[in-house]
């Protein structure tokens, strides 16, 4: 059979809290400080300009991304976790600078560019949770205003009316067991999930550094700061700033609003045969029905495909009225561009994916055929050129239904600070989850080959989500 939803077919090992955990969640902020590079670092002021490939993000909230670790060794105090983790991340910025600094925003016909000047530095707050850390780093429905409770708040750039906003913030939280998390918000037009990855890795590193008392740490891998590197030879950054400035006075709020109690989130589990299944049950429907395949089915299109016409199964059976349904992902730039980028370029350097396919066929009994191969074949056009059409990427981002967060090519199980690897990893978005569906996708703690998949919906809706994603598993499994 297959895994589902670990919370509603409970095993050996499962993320799952006990019944008795019943007490009101509380956080309570223990410190606020500012953390800068070390006084002694020899940083000489910068000024980033965006490029067309970060613009678009301004209108969109930033990145969240929570981490939960296990309770340290015996011998290891939380407060020489909180004490290294302060240290470490100071020698971090030394690194990544930029992220100490601001997104400055001058009004037009001035562009917005990031600002590193000496002195900057980030906000991190220390807190504590009365409750434990399996509470909220299971697979079980948990409240999104719990999660967002353990993460720092930053301002959607476009929508702040201060011309200096803040790049970074960062959050750790001590729940009762001695358990923490991390969370991290950053704007996304100051780095994507590849950035912030090297990030949280290199401050890791430090981490282990300072915990082995090493007295010198070596990274190799500076992060390229140079811009000149992205060229626009379609003059995309023109149109994209027209278009902001177009929004600045209508853009509607999509931040989500934390007094809604009703709204959840839960994990869910595929596994490799699983996602093989699917794979194999879209190729045998596309022979039954005379239908050309997927000119691309990878796990990432197979799973994404399931868990679209799952979705929609809950959101729209009421609905009669037909219409385009549209899914969006963020497609990696590093090697589509069509011209040399470094990995450890620092910034956003992702395109944007949108794939269409009407309602009424989502909800036929080929949904799953047509679902695949609209995500397969906008994957191939993006392949051959990434840039085709990109000047509609704002306005076509704003008829989302469904939106695809995270990946699992990264190795977010990897981090580890020092104490133990992460025990789970959440992509969160301030998304308004009434105006879309936000899904995360991560590669899977446990399972070689698996994906974690994140998804937020009202509590009644996602019981009747659950049903239908292990309902669908087990009868392809027959």
């Amino acid at each position: 059979m297959s895994s589902g939803a670990l919370y509603v077919l409970p095993k050996p090992g499962d993320r799952r809290p006990s019944p008795a955990m019943a007490a009101p969640f509380n956080v309570s902020i223990v410190e606020h400080c500012r953390v800068s590079p070390p006084p002694d670092s020899t940083i000489p002021p910068i000024t980033l300009p965006l490029t067309f490939l970060d613009i678009p993000w301004l209108l969109y909230p930033p990145n969240q991304t929570l981490l939960f670790f296990p309770k340290p060794p015996p011998k290891t105090t939380i407060t020489t976790v909180t004490t290294l983790l302060k240290q470490s991340l100071s020698l971090t910025l030394h690194h990544f600078h930029p992220l100490a600094g601001n997104l400055v925003s001058p009004p037009p016909p001035a562009e917005p560019h990031i600002v590193y000047t000496e002195g900057d530095s980030i906000s991190l707050t220390l807190a504590e949770s009365n409750t434990s850390i399996n509470h909220l780093s299971g697979d079980h429905p948990r409240l999104i205003t719990n999660l967002y409770s353990l993460l720092p708040q930053l301002p959607i750039i476009s929508m702040s009316r201060d011309t200096h906003v803040p790049l970074l913030a960062i959050q750790i939280t001590i729940f009762t067991d001695s358990g923490y998390s991390i969370g991290v918000t950053a704007q996304h037009a100051a780095a994507d999930e590849r950035t912030l990855d090297q990030f949280l890795k290199c401050w890791a590193s430090v981490c282990i550094s300072l915990l082995k008392k090493e007295s010198l740490f070596v990274f190799n891998s500076t992060p390229w700061f140079d811009r000149r590197i992205i060229l626009d030879p379609n003059l995309l950054k023109t149109r994209f700033l027209k278009q902001l400035w177009n929004r600045l006075n209508s853009t509607k709020d999509y931040s989500f609003e934390q007094t809604d109690h009703n709204i959840v989130r839960s994990t869910f589990l595929l596994t490799s045969s699983d996602m093989n299944m699917i794979k194999q049950h879209i190729l045998a429907k596309c022979k039954m029905i005379n239908e050309d395949p997927p000119v691309h089915l990878s796990p990432y299109v197979s799973a994404c495909s399931y868990i679209w016409i799952c979705l929609l199964k809950v959101q729209e059976t009421l609905e009669l009225k037909d219409g385009p349904m549209y899914l969006g992902f963020n497609a990696g730039g590093i090697t589509r561009l069509g011209f040399g980028v470094p990995a450890n370029y620092f910034g956003s350097c992702i395109a944007f994916g949108r794939c269409m396919v009407m309602k009424s066929v989502l909800l036929g009994e080929d949904a799953i055929v047509f679902a695949a191969k609209s995500l397969g074949k906008e994957i191939k056009r993006l392949d051959m050129d990434v840039l085709e059409g990109a000047d509609r990427w704002i306005c076509d981002w704003e008829e989302l239904n469904i939106r695809v967060l995270g990946s699992p090519k990264v190795d977010s199980y990897g981090l580890d600070f020092g104490w133990g690897k992460v025990q789970k990893v959440e992509k969160i978005s301030s998304d308004d989850h009434g105006r879309v569906n936000v899904i995360s996708l991560c590669e899977s703690r446990d399972l070689k080959g698996g994906m974690e998949i994140g998804v937020v919906l009202f509590r009644e809706k996602m019981s009747a989500f659950t049903s239908i994603f292990n309902g669908g598993l087990m009868e392809l499994a027959l």
